[in-house]
C-alpha cells in the first residue's frame, strides 16, 4: 500500500504563501527570538520560500518557471539548510531558543513534503460521488423540523 499523499499542488501553494508570510512577519516574535540572528535567518528563509513559490509552475504560481518537482526539491534542501544554519554559524551555543525554531520549522517542512503528492494531484480517498449526491438534494428537505435543539429552562 502506498503512503497517502493528500496534499495537491494548490494546497501546497497555500501552505507556501502562508508559511512565507508567517515566517517573515510574526513567527520570530511568537518564537521569542525577535531581534536575534535567528530571527533574521528565519525571515530570510520565509522571504526566499515565498519568492520561489511565485516562480513555481503550480496553480498559485505567478511566473511558472520552476517545475513543481523542482520546487519540492528546493523545499527539502532549504529545510535542511535552515536546520543546519544555527549549528554552522555557532549560534546554537547561545541556547536552545537559538536553534530549536530552526529545527521545528524543518520538521514542519519535511512533514509537509511527505504529505505532498509530487504529481501535484493529491491522493484523495473521499467518496466524491456521495458528496455529489448530497449536494443535489433540496436544501429545505434536510432541515430538521422536530423538537427545538434548546429547551427552555425550568424555574
Amino acid at each position: 500500500m502506498r503512503f497517502p499523499r493528500p496534499v495537491d499542488s494548490t494546497l501546497h501553494g497555500v501552505v507556501d504563501y502562508s508559511a512565507g508570510t508567517l515566517l517573515t512577519t510574526a513567527f520570530p516574535k511568537l518564537a521569542g527570538i525577535e531581534g536575534t540572528r535567528s530571527a533574521g535567518q528565519i525571515r530570510l528563509a520565509g522571504a526566499l520560500h515565498a519568492g520561489y513559490s511565485t516562480l513555481t509552475d503550480y496553480p498559485l504560481g505567478i511566473v511558472k518557471l520552476i517545475p513543481f518537482r523542482v520546487h519540492l526539491a528546493i523545499d527539502a534542501l532549504g529545510a535542511i539548510a535552515l536546520a543546519a544554519t544555527p549549528f554552522v554559524t555557532g549560534q546554537y551555543r547561545r541556547g536552545r531558543g537559538q536553534w530549536l525554531p530552526h529545527v521545528a520549522l524543518t520538521a514542519f517542512e519535511l512533514g509537509s513534503l511527505a504529505l505532498t503528492d509530487p504529481r501535484g494531484k493529491g491522493s484523495f480517498h473521499g467518496d466524491v460521488e456521495a458528496v455529489r449526491r448530497a449536494n443535489m438534494l433540496e436544501p429545505h428537505s434536510r432541515i430538521y423540523t422536530g423538537e427545538p435543539a434548546v429547551a427552555a429552562a425550568r424555574a
